[in-house]
């Protein structure tokens, strides 16, 4: 029997994969654009994304946090000055991410908002190919949703690479 912490699809018995979206509350308008991409690949990709708007009243919002970090297989950030000035992304979430990254657990997938300069800025989301691609930002599209294609494309990869590492065949 599984544990609690794990979510099985009834389908397939296989795990599906945890996709932790991380994001500055100021940045939420992203998030809701992202959603539809996310609420499809959950449902063709086998996976779970999550972020903080899913506590619930009365939730304990630190530990529930922290516990989605412990079991995510996906850190995808929504990068902007706002994320990279928040305290609580800057001493929690990122360096969650970068010590399961370092040891081989998770996959990082940074989406640019604005353009910056993430070499000087972030070190750790430097290493990483961005969406919507190099050299791009999502703020720079005429249309936001002109984006939201190399973006899923971008996350379905990133879910695949999971799947693959979950089941042990990467």
């Amino acid at each position: 029997m599984p544990s609690t912490s794990t979510i099985l699809d009834a389908s397939t018995d296989t795990r599906k994969v945890r996709l932790f979206v991380s994001y500055s509350h100021e940045d939420a308008v992203w998030l809701k654009r992202l959603m539809p991409v996310l609420k499809v690949k959950a449902v063709v990709q086998n996976v779970k994304p999550w972020h903080d708007a899913e506590i619930k009243a009365g939730g304990r919002w630190d530990p529930e946090i922290r516990s989605e970090l412990a079991q995510m297989d996906v850190f995808l950030c929504l990068v902007s000055f706002q994320f990279l000035a928040s305290d609580y992304i800057q001493n929690v979430e990122l360096p969650a991410a970068q010590e399961r990254y370092s040891r081989g657990e998770i996959d990082v997938i940074p989406v640019l908002l604005w353009q910056m300069d993430l070499k000087e800025d972030c070190q750790f989301l430097h290493q990483f190919n961005p969406l919507p691609g190099w050299g791009e930002h999502w703020g720079g599209f005429p249309k936001y949703n002109a984006a939201l294609y190399r973006i899923g494309r971008g996350v379905k990869d990133a879910i695949d690479l999971a799947q693959r590492r979950i089941s042990g065949n990467e």
